[in-house]
């Protein structure tokens, strides 16, 4: 009695922060951006379910391009689960609460509820627990586990009724919070538990009591693993070599010495090791590559394709657009398309985002829930008193149908004026507005400002007296260049330009080499202009000084002219080479390089068949260098052009790349169900070839196999089904096909 009582205070407690910390959104379309659980139909990843914190469930079926609320709204989601044979049934662990108010709505329900309709209706069906945690077994989808702040509950009936492991095995002083649930997909009676929580009692002497528990026997008992003592919300298994697991958290010795980090374990839990100095502390694993995981946390996303040894940094399209919206760069633990692991979603503060190419490049998806307000931009953000200038306001999206207004204001509206509001039409993402400024300002700085529902932005304006004008430089963009061939000059003032514009005299100390117009005009208002420096051919280097001047001042700078040189060969050797061998490639000039080199642009006519660097450069003072053409392991024999192009002139050589293909034979090609394993043994006569092996239906990759020397080959693969037949093909192009002997 006593425990129920303490444990619905918890319950009050939580849901009482909750409500406090919630703001009502401005427009019912936002709402916070946090985004709790994210799950992806394993039959059709392009339909997806996203449980915010104060919106209910969203459901999209175009792979989040755009989304509709499900029929589970006014509820805080902080756990989804798919039915992987029938993903139309699904479970969420919730809470019912009133997004316009942050109140609770009675009859208050905590705990999990279920969809066996693709999320249009749901039901409650217990228990009564704030769930943190879901997890389905694979291959028996009617027994499901949610874990809790006490406690792991258990279903055998998809829910219709519930046990409990009592909590007793956890700790016998601590208090647990169930934060992640884990099943081996093998073998489903071992499942993995992450706990958090910490025992506040004797304070100030402080126990983390948390850490990463197993049970061998579906949840029966627990005991546990080698990373105990801390606070761990993250676990993922990999699907290939289930006793290798990852665990995110907080791991600590005691109140002064902890580690926060990506801890991995290659034998069950048993023992643990830290996975790289980042990322901490969510991690999904590739399902066709195990090697390959994504992970998320307070700076970003990372990627490992070594097993969590190293990491990098993927974060294009993300981090910058998170601190454009000012919250920081945190993002959760990244979700992957099953049938398409290059895909990713990212759940952040603001919305999700999708990546296509592997975490390469991010983009947001329609759950995006803040102000699309991103920046308010000013041009210049110097002028002179008494001018115009130009301001911009720029937002993440395209302005919906009616577009988006923003409204504007000036801090000091007698020194810079600005119009009420500006409107992004329909469809675009930014909308430019006039400022004007006083000619006799009392200030020199003013702040304009941009504000469109919870998001303002600013820009500071700078204004200047009108100095006097004269001129800063002269410069020629290039320096060197070929007789015949012209140069930009460009003359810079100390300040704009007054109305009427400045005219600058130029000249050339040769003319019969180097000739500029008389003088060149900066406009009204700009600080530079540009002129054409143009050129006669030479016959030796010539350097001509380019002079500009105005008020009495002068400025330089010196051009260099050079003999024109083109290209006057292209060789390869040797010109035939076995296909995915390379050949070396010479261009030849017709004179000695000049300063700088000379860059010669090569192409190939075939680049499936060979390749070649977009340029190679001749150094100075030499007159050849050399390339590596490489051609592709292609399964034919073909041939290629390589051309050079330098001084209008272009070579080119032929070269052909020839196959010598394999023979591959299998001798053994067996199915073991029981180990779900496949057994295959091959013979190549390249004994240097890679041999893979894939299902001959779909073309899947199963596995490598090991090469054992002398041109023999072998290797037990895991596989989840007998694929009947399969081919085993080479990397030197030979293949074989064999039926699949089940044992």
């Amino acid at each position: 009695m006593s425990r129920m009582c303490t444990l619905r205070s918890v319950l009050a407690l939580a849901i009482l922060l909750l409500v406090t910390l919630w703001a009502v959104p401005a427009y019912p379309w936002h709402g916070t951006g946090n985004i709790a659980a994210l799950a992806i139909d394993p039959v059709t990843p392009t339909t997806l379910y996203a449980g915010t914190c104060d919106r209910g469930l969203f459901k999209s079926t175009d792979g989040g391009a755009s989304w509709t609320a499900t029929g589970l709204t006014n509820i805080s989601v902080s756990a989804l689960a798919i039915d992987p044979k029938t993903p139309t049934t699904l479970y969420a662990g919730a809470v019912t609460v009133d997004c316009a108010t942050g109140a609770l709505l009675p009859p208050v329900e905590a705990g999990v509820f279920k969809s066996t309709d693709g999320g249009a209706s749901w039901g409650y069906i217990g228990p009564y627990q704030v769930v943190y945690a879901l997890a389905i077994d694979p291959q028996t989808p009617t027994t499901l586990y949610a874990g809790t702040y006490w406690e792991v509950f258990k279903s055998t009936d998809g829910g219709a009724t519930w046990s409990t492991d009592g909590g007793a095995t956890w700790s016998a002083t601590g208090l647990f919070s169930v934060q992640t649930l884990a099943i081996d997909p093998v073998t489903p009676t071992t499942v993995y538990a992450g706990t958090a929580f910490a025992s506040p009692e004797g304070w100030p002497g402080f126990a983390w009591e948390g850490g990463v528990f197993k049970s061998t026997d579906a949840g029966a008992t627990w005991s546990a693993t080698g990373l105990v003592g801390g606070d761990f919300a993250v676990l993922a298994i990999d699907p290939r070599t289930p006793t290798t697991l990852y665990a995110g958290g907080v791991w600590a010795n005691d109140w002064y010495t902890w580690v926060r980090g990506l801890f991995k374990s290659t034998d069950g839990g048993a023992t643990w090791s830290t996975s790289g100095a980042d990322p901490c502390c969510g991690v999904a694993i590739d399902p066709r590559t195990p090697t390959t995981l994504y992970a998320g946390d307070a700076k970003g996303a990372f990627k490992s394709t070594d097993g969590g040894a190293t990491w990098s940094a993927i974060n294009t399209g993300l981090t910058d657009i998170l601190s454009a919206y000012g919250v920081g760069s945190a993002v959760g633990t990244p979700t992957i398309d099953p049938l398409t692991p290059n895909t990713l979603y990212a759940v952040t503060a603001i919305g999700m985002f999708k990546s296509n190419d592997g975490g390469a490049i991010w983009s947001p998806t329609g759950l995006f829930q803040h102000s699309p307000l991103v920046s308010l931009s000013l041009n210049p953000t110097v002028v002179t008193a008494g001018t115009s200038l130009t301001g911009t306001v720029a937002l993440i999206t395209a302005a919906p149908a009616g577009g988006v207004t923003v409204a504007l204001s000036s801090k000091h509206p007698s020194i810079a004026t600005v119009p009420a509001s500006v409107t992004v039409p329909a469809g675009a993402t930014s909308a430019n507005f006039a400022v004007s400024t006083s000619s006799n300002p009392n200030s020199t700085a003013v702040v304009i400002t941009a504000a469109f529902d919870d998001a303002t932005r600013s820009a500071l304006l700078t204004l200047t007296l009108m100095p006097a004008v004269t001129l800063s430089s002269l410069s020629l963009d290039p320096t060197s260049v070929t007789g015949g061939t012209p140069s930009t000059g460009t003359v810079t003032l100390n300040t704009a330009a007054p109305a009427g514009g400045t005219a600058l005299a130029l000249s050339s100390s040769n003319t019969a080499v180097a000739i500029v117009p008389a003088i060149v005009t900066v406009p009204a208002g700009a600080t530079s202009a540009n002129f054409t420096v143009a050129t006669s051919p030479v016959t030796a280097s010539t350097s001509v000084a380019i002079s500009g001047t105005y008020s009495g001042v002068t400025g330089g700078a010196w051009l260099t002219v050079i003999p024109a040189t083109t290209l006057s060969s292209m060789s390869l050797n040797p010109s035939s080479v076995p296909a995915g061998s390379p050949s070396t490639g010479t261009v030849a000039l017709s004179a000695a390089a000049p300063a700088g080199g000379a860059a010669i642009a090569l192409s190939s006519s075939n680049t499936s068949v060979a390749t070649v660097p977009g340029s190679v450069t001749v150094g100075p003072g030499a007159t050849s260098a050399n390339f590596t053409v490489s051609t592709s392991s292609s399964c034919t024999s073909s041939a290629v052009t390589i051309s050079g192009t330098y001084g209008g002139v272009t070579r080119s050589a032929g070269l052909t790349a020839t196959l010598i293909a394999d023979t591959v034979t299998i001798q053994q090609a067996d199915y073991y169900a029981s180990k779900h394993e496949l057994r295959v043994a091959a013979k190549s006569t390249g004994s240097t070839a890679t041999l893979r092996v894939n299902v001959t239906s779909s073309g899947e990759l199963i596995g490598t196999l090991r090469n054992l020397g002398d041109g023999k080959y072998g290797g037990q693969l895991s596989w989840p089904v007998n694929p009947q037949n399969v081919r085993v093909v080479s990397s030197r192009c030979g293949s074989a096909t064999s039926v699949v002997r089940s044992k």
